[in-house]
């Protein structure tokens, strides 16, 4: 489960890096208002697979309970203000939109070593 998890971060970062190489942005996508429920829709795909390793492995895993916590804030952000998530989400795409999208991407890879480093960090 562990590797699996890895491989959708591994494959998410791909498509951020893709999309954004391509001249499309899936990150401007995710992160326009009207599409609130597609960016609650992934963090919740993600919530879930990092529960399900969580509550699954025999040694609690709390490598990845850092990962699910990161995600359920991310969602708990979004619904309760989500004014203050879409100003920061503005600010810092026009800032520097490319910079944005390769620390997305960098974001994601790091996230997937850490899942699969987690079995020897516990």
């Amino acid at each position: 489960m562990i590797l699996f998890l890895a491989s959708v971060y591994i494959i998410s970062a791909f498509a951020y890096f893709y999309t954004n190489k391509a001249g499309y942005s899936l990150l401007r996508y995710i992160w326009k208002r009207k599409n609130i429920n597609v960016y609650i829709s992934t963090e919740i795909f993600y919530l879930i697979l990092t529960s399900l390793v969580v509550f699954t492995s025999n040694p609690f895993n709390w490598v990845i309970a850092i990962l699910m916590f990161l995600h359920l804030f991310g969602i708990a952000w979004i619904v309760a203000s989500p004014s203050s998530f879409y100003q920061m989400a503005e600010e810092s795409i026009s800032l520097d939109s490319a910079m944005i999208e390769n620390m997305v991407v960098i974001m994601f890879l790091i996230y997937a070593g850490i899942a699969l480093f987690s079995r020897i960090l516990i």
